[in-house]
């Protein structure tokens, strides 16, 4: 029996092959979507339990091949609003700033890091060790040999060339200064519980 079978599938469906792969190249662009629905219909075309009484075995298998064309469309349309409407339900969006700003902000740091190299040599180790690399003042009065008042000035004289040199580059207006003051200093009373840096 299942020689029988085997024989009609060869004669009656398998000789049918460029035609069927011609017909699904209507519904499907990829080689491999098209291959893959090929063997999908030749399973369910050979996995038919009365294989005799096919009248058009030609008309089934291409009937097989457009309906599970159709259908795997519409699996894929489905999948991609599905996928859609989840990202919609889980309010996701993008934490990057928009291109502009994006923009903006590197030319901000390229200038701020301008300003930095700028800086006389003991003020900018000064400067990058505890701004950049946040040592505390007994840190950088280690690894520099310097006293914690010198720290202090070194700190105060980065940030006012900084912030001189952003201003000077029409990067940094007077009100934003002001309010960026107010701001680091509310943080650093909060970080630092009080002391000054």
């Amino acid at each position: 029996m299942a020689d029988e079978r085997h024989e009609w599938f060869l004669n009656q469906i398998f000789r049918h092959r460029e035609a069927l792969h011609r017909y699904l190249r209507r519904f499907t662009s990829g080689a491999e979507d098209i291959e893959d629905l090929v063997q999908e219909t030749y399973v369910r075309v050979y996995a038919l339990p009365d294989y005799h009484a096919v009248e058009s075995s030609k008309a089934l298998l291409f009937r097989i091949a457009h309906n599970l064309a159709v259908e795997r469309a519409r699996r894929q349309k489905a999948h991609a609003t599905d996928t859609v409407a989840d990202l919609e339900q889980l309010n996701v969006f993008s934490s990057e700033a928009p291109p502009d700003e994006q923009i903006d902000a590197r030319r901000r740091f390229e200038s701020f890091c301008a300003a930095v190299d700028r800086l006389p040599p003991l003020c900018r180790r000064v400067f990058v060790l505890r701004k950049v690399y946040k040592l505390s003042h007994t840190e950088i009065s280690e690894v520099l040999g310097v006293a914690h008042s010198t720290i202090e000035k070194h700190v105060a004289k980065g940030l006012m060339r900084c912030r001189d040199h952003l201003r000077e580059s029409g990067l940094l207006d007077v009100n934003e200064t002001m309010e960026s003051r107010n701001q680091a200093a509310a943080q650093r009373r909060a970080r630092d519980g009080g002391d000054a840096e």
